[in-house]
């Protein structure tokens, strides 16, 4: 028989991909089949990512929207498995030495009354408040109950940065990290960091949801990832979403009262948010290959050795910035990472480590990630590509430490527009109310 742990916790698996034995055995064990499609107002939807299926010239119809995990056709049956499941017990679950500061543990305390209530919860929280030890005692009160729980991200390189803190502080506990790029098949554990696109794949399956950076892409606006989160709760469960910027939707929803709310407008150290410093260039990025006001920061950065990180709007432009870095300082170390790079995880590593001392990046590490002692600089500001949003996350990856809270950030632009203001306006207004 096949190793039924790659199978139980509310899998949803079409039967054909199923021996005959495993398929019996996981029904006997409360296991349902139902169809692969249902029908709701005459049209016709998909069970596992809950998107309509629109009619294909072809003979044999399937749902194109999750593909990606394997072709279901409308004929075919799924197999559900059970989500009734039994851990283990331990005296202790959590073990951290750390300390909570007295807004943390005031949003511990809302998290924790929000769990009891079974009450989905939003915390709203500047970037490097701490909302992960936040959630540490609240992943504790739920394996004390015996419960599971899915801590997810839209982007893989923040499940995997989280994956070794939430192992390290839950050593006894079985802990699982699931993304497209995993080289382990997926397996049974009472915690699982996963992207959101995995939880397409589940169907109320977990009594906590904790969805980290629910305003990033690609959730953003993304009807079949959304779906996706509600189907995977368990109907007595809840929803815990963190974000420093979170959309309109869901302060609608704390509006309405159907979702409670913490907020947290101080950094875990108690420093304010760094305040960008704003920089017009009369000329482009790109004249005299590198702007002359550019190189003489460049020079200064080199001379110090400070570390850096570099943001560009587009691929290319990053691209033929770093060609002519490379020419004008070849003893310059650095790399540059984008979504379209195969080896973004190893490089972002080896800044990590300390092995380079410079960054070039797109948004794609706008949020998520985590380093020390840097400057962190954005490059053509007015871009369309940095939204208010990702400007405020980009400017909260520096002052992250406490003894490198006073990192400096700088906006280059070539005009001075709406998102930069709004961008720098939001931080000022989030340090003053943190003064209150």
């Amino acid at each position: 028989m096949d190793n039924l742990n790659e199978y139980l916790g509310g899998r949803i698996i079409k039967t054909t991909d199923l021996k005959p034995e495993t398929l019996m055995y996981l029904q006997n064990c409360g296991g349902e089949i139902v169809a692969a499609t249902f029908k709701k107002n005459d049209k016709l939807f998909c069970r596992r990512c809950l998107m309509e299926i629109k009619k294909l010239p072809i003979k044999f119809q399937y749902c194109r929207n999750c593909i990606n995990l394997g072709k279901i056709q409308i004929d075919e049956q799924l197999l559900i498995t059970p989500t009734n499941l039994n851990f283990p017990q331990q005296e202790d679950y959590l073990v951290w030495d750390g300390q909570l500061t007295t807004n943390q543990t005031k949003g511990v305390r809302e998290l924790i009354l929000a769990f009891q209530q079974h009450r989905n919860h939003l915390v709203w929280a500047v970037t490097g408040a701490g909302k992960t030890e936040m959630i540490f005692p609240l992943i504790e009160q739920v394996l004390q109950q015996g419960q599971r729980i899915a801590i997810c991200s839209p982007r893989v390189d923040v499940c995997i940065e989280l994956f070794p803190r939430i192992q390290k502080v839950f050593p006894k506990t079985t802990v699982g990290l699931f993304h497209g790029r995993s080289e382990e098949p997926y397996h049974l554990t009472q915690i699982m960091l996963a992207t959101v696109h995995q939880l397409i794949r589940f169907e109320k399956a977990f009594d906590v949801l904790v969805i980290d950076e629910v305003d990033s892409y690609p959730l953003a606006g993304n009807k079949m990832l959304h779906h996706a989160i509600k189907k995977a709760k368990k109907d007595t469960g809840m929803i815990v979403y963190l974000s420093a910027t979170p959309p309109k939707e869901l302060l609608t929803q704390v509006k309405q009262q159907k979702t409670s709310i913490t907020r947290l407008y101080q950094r875990f150290h108690g420093h304010p948010l760094p305040e960008p410093r704003c920089h017009l260039l009369l000329k482009p990025t790109q004249f005299w290959k590198i702007n002359p006001r550019l190189r003489l920061l460049l020079k200064r950065l080199i001379k110090t050795k400070q570390r850096f990180m570099l943001f560009f709007p587009q691929i290319p432009v990053m691209k033929q910035f770093a060609k002519q870095l490379k020419k004008l300082y070849p003893l310059l170390t650095f790399v540059d990472v984008s979504s379209k790079d195969d080896q973004r995880l190893e490089k972002v590593q080896q800044f990590r480590e300390q092995k380079v001392q410079g960054i070039l990046t797109t948004t794609i590490l706008e949020r998520g990630v985590t380093f020390k002692k840097i400057m962190v600089i954005v490059l053509d500001a007015q871009a369309k590509e940095f939204s208010k949003t990702a400007l405020i996350q980009i400017a909260g990856r520096a002052g992250r430490g406490k003894d490198s809270y006073d990192d400096q950030v700088h906006f280059y632009y070539q005009a001075y527009n709406q998102q930069i203001r709004l961008a720098c306006d939001e931080i000022r207004y989030l340090n003053q109310q943190a003064k209150k």
